[in-house]
């Protein structure tokens, strides 16, 4: 991935305005755009806490002071790309003075309607690629005259197979990425030794045979090969509604790949809840509550906007 980045590097710049150390190649701090006689200031922002899971290798400093010298430069129009958490952005926006337009791009998500803080105008569109958001912008009252979201179908709009290329070689590096991560952490990470309570499927089929053959029709049951088509099999960040479990989620199931197989795709504990204390006394009460809140926490109305709980449970009743 990083030969074909160099490659493209004369083509096209990664804005990073927090970037820390010596310049790199095809990655800039900001970009100006003469758009209609008037100086647009392009410039993006990391947050330092995403450079484990993200930066791979690269060093980012504090966005404020980073963002205030690139403001200094002239320009008719401020526009930043702001890689933060949503409370991260918003206090950012809070001190920060000289903003006209900040996109949020790490959250999923869309706003219907930007937001003013401070002067600057927030604006949201990470839909998995679903849409586009357009902003027209007026420089005399320095504000939006429109915003809206554009829907994206694949029948209307065709991939740019270079882009889908680089997009396909970059997830092949990013999966052996995580794979290296995932090594290391075996070796050291302390939290392996605390135990787990979850038993897994194979062995809730020792007494329930009937209703795991019926598990094993529906989606959940291969929820973790969807992954493993896309390369996303050593992604946290698509893990967590791909397996039982999931620390991610604030509990105590599935750790990685490597260290708890047996908890990939969603399995009868991720909805009934850990099943080890029920193996020990299997004629008490046992079984969480399952309501719409169980499902919601990944069929959310950006990665499944058609979900339904009535209707979706039917698929999964056993």
């Amino acid at each position: 991935m990083m030969t074909t980045l160099k490659e493209n590097a004369q083509k096209s710049t990664i804005l990073c305005g927090n970037l820390d150390g010596q310049p790199i190649p095809g990655i800039e701090t900001h970009k100006v755009f003469i758009i209609n006689d008037k100086k647009v200031l392009v410039t993006a922002i990391v947050d330092p806490d995403l450079e484990k899971k993200a930066i791979h290798g690269l060093q980012v400093k504090e966005p404020l002071p980073a963002l205030e010298q690139i403001l200094k430069t002239p320009h008719d129009l401020a526009v930043v790309i702001l890689h933060l958490s949503d409370s991260k952005a918003r206090k950012l926006i809070r001190i920060v003075e000289g903003l006209d337009i900040a996109i949020l791009a790490s959250q999923r998500g869309t706003m219907k309607e930007s937001e003013r803080i401070n002067g600057c105008w927030l604006v949201k569109n990470n839909n998995h690629g679903k849409t586009i958001g357009y902003l027209d912008w007026d420089f005399t009252a320095k504000a939006p005259t429109a915003t809206k979201l554009i829907n994206i179908g694949k029948d209307e709009y065709k991939a740019d197979q270079q882009v889908a290329n680089l997009v396909s070689d970059h997830e092949i590096w990013l999966r052996q990425h995580y794979i290296e991560i995932e090594k290391n952490r075996k070796k050291t990470d302390t939290d392996l030794r605390v135990p787990i309570p979850y038993a897994g499927s194979q062995t809730c089929g020792t007494c329930h045979p009937q209703i795991t053959a019926s598990w094993q029709t529906t989606r959940h049951a291969w929820a973790y090969a969807s992954l493993q088509k896309k390369c996303k099999d050593y992604c946290p960040d698509c893990l967590p509604c791909h397996v039982t479990g999931s620390q991610e989620h604030d509990k105590q199931g599935f750790r990685s790949p490597t260290v708890t197989p047996n908890l990939f795709n969603i399995q009868c504990e991720e909805c009934h809840g850990p099943a080890k204390e029920h193996l020990k006394k299997p004629n008490l009460p046992y079984g969480l509550k399952i309501n719409a809140s169980s499902c919601t926490i990944c069929h959310t109305t950006n990665t499944d906007p058609e979900f339904s709980f009535e209707e979706d449970l039917k698929l999964v009743a056993h």
